[in-house]
C-alpha cells in the first residue's frame, strides 16, 4: 500500500471538480471504484431508503494503516497521484482520498480498515469534514465506509434528491454496471435488508452477464475479441432478435472505468444499420482497452465521460469489432412455428375464378357485400388487393382502406373505453409469460404492478428478478409481446413523460402490434365487420399514429384520368 500524500496546490486545482457529490448513486459508484482498486474481491453495498439516510460499501481489499485511514479523509489526498502529469495517464479509477474528504464534507461518515498484516484496525469518524474521533477497532480485512444523513449539512442540495425508488434505481443502475464488467469480483447489493443483485465470483464473463440478463439473453450474445491499432475491444453483444427500444442496455467500459461517450455508442449503433429496425438498439457489454496517457478522464467531475485524443480512430476500431462480429455469424433466428388457424383464401382469388371459369360464375351482389354506415359512407366492398388494401365503392367515389390503420383504430379505441371505464376485459394465457429481468428493472416492474394491472397485466413475482405475466388485455387477442413490457419497464424507469402518455402511447403500439397487417388474408365477412366497427369509432378516419384510414378518388377523377371527361 503506498502512503498517503498532501497534494501541491496545483494539483489541488485540477482536480477539484472531483468533489462534487450529486446524489446517493454518486457516493456508491467512487465507494466501488476505490474497493476494486484496492483489490477486492468482495463488495458488498447495503443501502437503507434509497441511500438518502444510509449507505455501506464493504470490502476485502488491501486495507489502510492508522495514518493512512486519517489522511484519506483529508481533503485532496490520495496515494495515487503525485505529480501534475500523473493526471493524464491514470491507470486507477478513482481517488481514495479524494472521494472520501468529499463524501464526509455533506455526510456523517464512519471508515473502518485494516491491513492483514495488522493486528487490529482503525476507526474514523468524520462529520461535515472534520474528524470527530479516531480509534482502534477489531475488524475483518479490508475497508468498510458508512455513510449516513446525506446532505444533512446542505438542506438545498438535499431538497433535490428523488424518491426512494429513483434513488435507489440509480444506485441500482451504477452497481449492475460494475458488477458486469467485473466477474472475478463477487458484488452484492442489499436495500432496506432485501437482496437486490447477488454476482457470485466467476472468471467466466458469460457466466457473469447471465446472473444480471438471464440466462435466455446470455445464450443470444456474441463474443467480441478484436484488437486494431493498439486498442483492445473485448465483451458481448446482441443479436438482432433481441434488440431493445432503448440504448439503456449498453454498457460502455474503457479500461474497465463506465463511461458515457458518443463516439463509441455511435459506433457500436452504426454497426448494426440494416440489421435492425429504426429506433432499435443492441444490447451491449464493451471494455476497450487503451493507453490511458491517450484519454482524459477529467473532463467530468464524476469521470462519467471520456476525451479522446483520437476520435475518429476509435469509432472505426469500435465499428469494426461490432461489424467483424456480426458478419462471421449466422444470424438467422431461431424460432418456434405458432400453431394458426388455417385462413380462407384471399377475396381476389375468387373474384378472379368468375372470368375464368364462367359455370362459376355467381351475380355481382353474392361476391361483393353491401355495408350500410353512419359516420362513413354507405359502400359496397369488392375485396383486397396487395393483400394491405380494401377497395370499395360509393355512389361517387372510389375508396382505398389500408386494412391495418383500420384495424389499428378499432383496437385502440375499444381498449381506450374499456380503460377509461376500469373496466379492460382480461384474456388468460394458456402459457404463462416469464420474464427475466435485470435487477434494476425487476424493482421498476415491482413497484409498478399496479400499473400494469390497470392496463390488463397480471403479474406476479417468480423468483429473484423473475415475473409471470398470466393475463393481458382480451382486446389484443395474442399479440402481445415481451418487448412491449419491457419498453413499459424503461419508460417508467426513464420518466422522461407523463404516466398519462406513457399509458397512450404503449396502448397505441399494443394496438398496432395485435391488429390485422399488411400481408394478412381477410375474407368479405371479416371487411364489413371491420368497416361496421370503424364506424363506430370515434375518429375513423386516421389510425392512433395518425395516418389516413381510407383515402376517396371520386369518379370524376378518374373519368378525367382516363380522358373521358375534360
Amino acid at each position: 500500500m503506498k502512503n498517503i500524500i498532501i497534494l501541491e496546490e496545483s494539483i489541488i486545482n485540477k482536480i477539484a471538480g472531483g468533489e462534487v457529490i450529486e446524489r446517493p448513486a454518486s457516493i456508491v459508484k467512487e465507494l466501488i471504484e476505490n474497493s476494486i482498486d484496492a483489490g477486492a474481491v468482495q463488495i458488498f453495498i447495503e443501502i437503507k431508503e434509497g441511500g438518502k439516510s444510509y449507505i455501506k460499501v464493504s470490502d476485502n481489499g488491501y486495507g489502510m494503516d492508522e495514518n493512512n485511514a486519517k489522511l484519506a479523509c483529508l481533503r485532496h489526498s490520495t496515494s495515487k497521484i503525485k505529480s501534475v502529469n500523473d493526471l493524464f495517464a491514470i491507470n486507477t479509477l478513482g481517488f481514495r482520498g479524494e472521494a472520501l474528504a468529499s463524501i464526509a464534507a455533506v455526510s456523517e461518515l464512519t471508515l473502518i480498515t485494516k491491513q492483514e498484516q495488522a493486528l487490529h484496525g482503525t476507526e474514523v469518524k468524520v462529520r461535515a469534514g472534520k474528524i470527530i474521533s479516531i480509534k482502534e477497532a477489531g475488524c475483518p480485512n479490508g475497508t468498510i465506509i458508512i455513510v449516513r444523513h446525506l446532505f444533512f449539512n446542505t438542506p438545498a442540495r438535499k431538497k433535490y434528491l428523488k424518491s426512494i425508488k429513483q434513488e435507489l434505481s440509480q444506485i441500482t443502475d451504477i452497481v449492475q454496471r460494475y458488477a458486469l464488467i467485473n466477474p472475478e469480483v463477487h458484488v452484492k447489493l442489499i436495500h432496506n435488508d432485501n437482496e437486490i443483485l447477488n454476482c457470485p465470483h466467476t472468471l467466466d464473463m458469460l457466466t457473469n452477464l447471465s446472473h444480471i440478463y438471464g440466462r435466455k439473453v446470455a445464450k443470444l450474445l456474441l463474443e467480441i475479441n478484436h484488437f486494431e491499432s493498439g486498442i483492445e475491444i473485448s465483451g458481448f453483444i446482441s443479436r438482432p432478435e433481441i434488440a431493445r427500444g432503448y440504448r439503456t442496455e449498453q454498457s460502455i467500459y474503457v479500461n474497465k472505468r463506465y463511461v458515457r461517450d458518443k463516439i463509441i455508442a455511435d459506433a457500436l449503433n452504426d454497426a448494426y444499420r440494416t440489421l435492425l429496425m429504426k429506433h432499435k438498439y443492441p444490447l451491449a457489454v464493451l471494455n476497450i482497452t487503451v493507453d490511458p496517457s491517450t484519454i482524459d478522464v477529467n473532463v467530468h467531475p464524476t469521470k462519467a465521460e471520456i476525451r479522446l485524443e483520437k476520435p475518429n480512430l476509435m469509432y472505426q476500431i469500435v465499428f469494426n469489432a461490432v461489424k467483424n462480429a456480426l458478419t462471421k455469424t449466422n444470424l438467422i433466428p431461431e424460432r418456434e412455428l405458432a400453431k394458426k388457424h388455417v385462413e380462407k383464401p384471399l377475396i381476389l382469388k375468387e373474384t378472379q375464378a368468375r372470368y375464368l371459369d364462367t359455370s362459376k360464375q355467381k351475380p355481382l351482389t353474392e361476391i361483393n357485400k353491401y355495408v350500410e354506415l353512419e359516420k362513413l359512407p354507405d359502400m359496397i366492398v369488392h375485396g383486397v388487393v396487395n393483400k394491405t388494401y380494401i377497395i370499395a365503392e360509393t355512389k361517387n367515389e372510389l375508396l382505398i382502406i389500408d386494412q391495418h390503420a383500420a384495424a389499428e383504430r378499432i383496437l385502440y379505441e375499444k381498449f381506450m373505453e374499456q380503460y377509461n371505464n376500469k373496466q379492460v376485459s382480461l384474456q388468460t394465457l394458456l402459457e404463462p409469460l416469464l420474464l427475466e429481468l435485470n435487477p434494476k428493472q425487476a424493482i421498476v416492474l415491482a413497484n409498478n404492478l399496479d400499473f400494469f394491472k390497470e392496463l390488463g397485466f397480471q403479474v406476479e413475482e417468480f423468483g429473484k428478478n423473475s415475473f409471470i405475466v398470466r393475463t393481458i388485455p382480451s382486446v389484443f387477442g395474442m399479440h402481445i409481446d415481451k418487448e412491449i413490457i419491457l419498453e413499459l419497464i424503461h419508460n417508467l424507469d426513464s420518466k422522461k413523460i407523463k404516466l398519462d402518455e406513457l399509458k397512450e402511447e404503449k396502448i397505441i403500439k399494443m394496438a398496432c402490434r395485435a391488429a390485422v397487417k399488411a400481408g394478412d388474408t381477410v375474407n368479405l365477412n371479416e371487411i364489413r365487420r371491420y368497416m361496421q366497427e370503424l364506424d363506430n369509432r370515434n375518429i375513423p378516419f386516421t389510425c392512433p399514429h395518425g395516418r389516413p384510414v381510407i383515402i376517396k378518388l371520386g369518379f370524376s377523377q378518374l373519368e378525367k384520368m382516363f380522358k373521358r371527361k375534360l
